[in-house]
């Protein structure tokens, strides 16, 4: 299965930049360093000191994963989408996913989504993670792995303006999550992103205007929960919010990419997940 899936993104990835293949790359380590070692384990050799699971709300990854037991349970995936800042140091990644208990031979399916972002060191590392549930796999697009974002380069912002765009991000999130509160079927129709991808559980993932018609046929109002983490990437043209709380299990939980777009923050991808 593992092999599949990675075979299943492997097409067209060469055409990727750089930035977007070290994505792709860091990706398919933490696959298979799962498939040698162990989920757990892989998790927690991949993941940030800081970083965040939707369980369905957010959750420190590490200490969850402490906790987690070693059950023999396989988790296979491979990206089939990824996106980069211009500067090159903070990442989005999705794809499909399979798993099965030990000894099992039903698999059941899903879509994932990650944000990731590269230390001083040079290694990415995972800072968000979270997934839907689908009742049978997506048939893997022509292409293998996709970009998300535009190609190009961008010198880091100066501290002025990445603040500014950081405090852009915080109002953009929080009207969305206003709007989510009173009218969640038109909530997404002027911030989308023509690029949009979109996830919801039980549903496969969209794109462009495929994803915004999704997230109108949503009624629930998901996604508007309090807000937890954020990041801004240092060139300001890329950056995710996450969310979401067990005090309002009604609200659900998000993980949103958000992608700078002739001077506003638009949305370029959008899970939100039922708390309940």
């Amino acid at each position: 299965m593992l092999a599949s899936l990675l075979i299943a993104g492997s097409l067209g990835a060469t055409a990727l930049t750089p930035d977007l293949a070290a994505v792709v790359a860091a990706e398919r380590g933490f696959a298979l360093d799962a498939h040698r070692y162990g989920t757990r384990l892989a998790f927690l050799a991949h993941f940030d000191a800081q970083a965040w699971l939707l369980r369905p709300t957010p959750v420190p990854a590490l200490a969850a994963l402490s906790h987690d037991p070693d059950d023999g349970r396989l988790l296979e995936w491979s990206p089939r989408q990824v996106g980069v800042a211009a500067s090159g140091e903070l990442a989005v990644s999705t794809g499909p996913w399979a798993a099965h208990a030990a000894g099992a031979a039903q698999y059941a399916h899903g879509h994932f989504l990650t944000f990731w972002k590269r230390g001083s060191d040079g290694i990415w590392r995972v800072q968000s993670d979270a997934g839907i549930g689908l009742p049978a796999p997506v048939p893997a697009a022509a292409g293998g792995v996709a970009a998300l974002t535009e190609a190009s380069a961008a010198a880091a912002l100066d501290a002025t303006a990445l603040q500014q765009r950081r405090s852009a991000l915080e109002q953009a999130d929080d009207a969305l999550r206003a709007a989510l509160a009173k009218d969640p079927s038109h909530a997404f129709d002027t911030i989308a992103d023509p690029g949009l991808h979109a996830m919801r559980d039980g549903q496969a993932p969209a794109d462009g205007a495929a994803a915004l018609e999704l997230l109108r046929k949503d009624a629930s109002g998901l996604g508007r929960g309090a807000r937890r983490a954020l990041d801004v990437a240092a060139s300001g043209d890329f950056a995710y919010t996450l969310g979401g709380s067990p005090e309002c299990i009604e609200c659900g939980s998000y993980m949103r990419a958000w992608r700078w777009r002739d001077g506003h923050w638009k949305l370029l991808v959008d899970l939100s997940l039922s708390n309940q």
